[in-house]
């Protein structure tokens, strides 16, 4: 965990998968920390946390931690750890903080699943079974595994970045999480990717958080 700033306000920071705790370095460097203390993370497995497992399960799990810990009043997130704070305040709404600045957020578990079968080129059975240990394990489908249903409970104020050309998580994504939460913003880019880099998508969360 990383620490800075004193001010009244906590931001949290969560990381996307293969990512750590520096790809915040630019916003770091814009926020006020006579304003705002900001908390980042190592998500487990990642940057120099322990650990060799994470999905979006245990990333909630572990926000929900945070949220002991801190009193936070805004979350700035990238792809996985977008999909985890959703996944969370769709489970618990009354953790929810004011505001959540979202980075090229996920769509679908489905869809990584089909992705991931296609690379293995599994058959149809072993597709099947797949879908069904995951239902076993976790005692949900794939298919409830879903940003824009997740969206549909949220009551943070919401400001959804992503980039048109993302190959990652889909542009088409964001426009739909963006239809079913009711009070967000969709901010788009094209050229950006997935990773977002670019002083203009530091700029206007800055400025979203206020």
């Amino acid at each position: 965990m990383y620490e800075w700033g004193s001010g009244p306000q906590t931001i949290l920071c969560l990381h996307g998968l293969h990512s750590q705790t520096f790809r915040w370095k630019k916003f770091i460097e814009e926020l006020d920390f006579e304003k705002y203390r900001v908390v980042a993370i190592d998500a487990p497995g990642h940057g120099k946390s322990e650990g060799k497992f994470l999905n979006a399960i245990v990333y909630a799990r572990l926000i929900e931690k945070l949220l002991e810990m801190y009193s936070v009043e805004y979350i700035l997130a990238h792809s996985l750890g977008a999909f985890g704070s959703l996944y969370l305040f769709n489970e618990k709404p009354e953790l929810s903080p004011k505001k959540m600045a979202l980075l090229g957020t996920p769509g679908e578990v489905s869809e990584f699943l089909e992705a991931y079968g296609k690379v293995l080129k599994i058959n149809q059975r072993v597709y099947d079974n797949m879908h069904r240990y995951i239902e076993k394990t976790i005692g949900k489908p794939p298919s409830y595994y879903s940003a824009e249903k997740f969206a549909k409970k949220q009551t943070a104020e919401g400001l959804l970045i992503h980039d048109t050309e993302d190959v990652d998580a889909p542009y088409k994504h964001a426009q739909s999480i963006h239809r079913n939460w009711e009070n967000s913003e969709l901010f788009t880019t094209t050229g950006f990717g997935h990773k977002l880099r670019d002083i203009s998508v530091v700029e206007k969360v800055v400025a979203f958080f206020g």
